[in-house]
């Protein structure tokens, strides 16, 4: 180690491809692995249009290389803003959503920004919008950002190179003005 677990925070797609080969160790077979995104998650939510790519050795990538559109992540972002639940039926667990919104314990130098394969509303910018808002963030400008407290999911698919300043909480705070009774620190 070349730190204590939980004292130092860094955003690492390693994180993802080490889950991804815990979870690839649960199946018996290679057509299992291969198949469960499809019906354990897009099948069910209906996200027709969604490929997961894999390496050449045939392993899930998911840290990136997922190609879908506006409407499949619409449905994925559906699914966390209700619980885990799709049409009646449990897809991800309440433990998983707490998971996910619950700051990692390092992160608190950045301003507990930083749930579990989530991104949290910093710090600073709570009280400017929803607190208990958070977000995926793809490499080139894909977001989904869930805000249970105005039961509301928004999806921006974009195309950025570098850093042209693209802030996905100046997002939300702008759709927010669109709802007259929205209240950023609900």
């Amino acid at each position: 180690l070349i730190r204590e677990p939980g004292s130092f925070w860094d955003y690492e797609n390693y994180d993802t491809l080490l889950a991804v080969y815990a979870m690839k160790q649960t199946f018996k077979t290679a057509d299992d692995y291969r198949s469960y995104p499809h019906t354990a998650l897009f099948e069910p939510l209906g996200m027709t249009r969604t490929l997961p790519s894999t390496d050449r050795f045939g392993d899930f990538i998911f840290s990136s290389q997922v190609y879908t559109n506006a409407r499949d992540l619409a449905r994925f972002g559906m699914l966390y803003l209700q619980n885990g639940m799709w049409q009646g039926k449990r897809l991800l667990s309440e433990e998983w959503i707490r998971f996910v919104r619950t700051p990692a314990p390092a992160s608190d130098v950045r301003g507990h920004d930083y749930g579990g394969q989530w991104w949290l509303v910093p710090d600073d910018r709570k009280g400017e919008v929803p607190a208990d808002a958070y977000s995926t963030a793809g490499n080139r400008g894909q977001y989904v950002i869930v805000v249970p407290s105005h039961d509301l999911v928004i999806v921006r698919r974009g195309l950025d190179y570098g850093k042209q300043g693209f802030n996905r909480w100046d997002l939300l705070r702008e759709v927010l003005k669109a709802f007259p009774s929205a209240e950023a620190d609900d």
